[in-house]
């Protein structure tokens, strides 16, 4: 099954609040998404920006601010798309939902590509590793997997050990200790 279809069936599972009565909330009379792990306005990187603001504007309209750092720069034009379908969808039913057109979507596109974290391009030959496998395997089924050279060796431990509380409070398969240390070794290894 492809990947890509089965995370939009997840998130239209979520989106429609299948089997969870606390994936949303009623707001206004519509149905408003919550997605853990958000962030205020005054969080988001550059938030003077006219990028964040736009951001904050639209998105907020029918769930909580995720991190400009949950999917990758060269991701966020697409999952920014889909949203805008979504988006579209909503504003069908709920006539108080606004889209942005024109510059103001491009905006912000802009802000969440200059934002989002930096992904490990697909022809990278890091991609051929034998640990690659096990990051391939729990990384990406959220988002793109990251590029190693972006974060200093000691903070990959911080940063797997963050992903894998999202994992559980997601009900996600949890990095069992070897899968943790394989991971962690493989973004902290040093290539040059």
């Amino acid at each position: 099954m492809n990947l890509d279809f089965l995370r939009w069936i997840i998130v239209l599972g979520i989106l429609f609040n299948f089997g969870s009565s606390t994936a949303s909330e009623w707001t206004k009379g519509t149905k408003r998404i919550v997605i853990p792990f958000s962030l205020t306005a005054d969080q988001l990187p550059d938030p003077q920006s006219k990028g964040a603001a736009l951001f904050v504007s639209y998105c907020s309209q029918c769930h909580n601010l995720p991190s400009t750092k949950m999917h990758s720069s060269d991701d966020w034009p697409m999952r920014f798309e889909k949203m805008m379908d979504h988006a579209m969808l909503m504003a069908g039913t709920s006539p108080g939902i606004k889209t942005p057109a024109g510059k103001e979507k491009e905006e912000i596109i802009s802000y969440l590509g200059k934002n989002g974290f930096r992904g490990l391009p697909a022809n990278s030959p890091l991609r051929g590793e034998p640990e690659a496998f096990s990051v391939l395997w729990f990384c990406s089924v959220c988002h793109a997997v990251p590029d190693p050279d972006q974060f200093p060796a000691t903070e990959w431990g911080k940063i797997v050990d963050r992903m894998n509380s999202y994992r559980k409070k997601q009900g996600r398969e949890e990095m069992s200790n070897s899968d943790r240390k394989v991971i962690i070794n493989f973004l902290a290894k040093k290539r040059q």
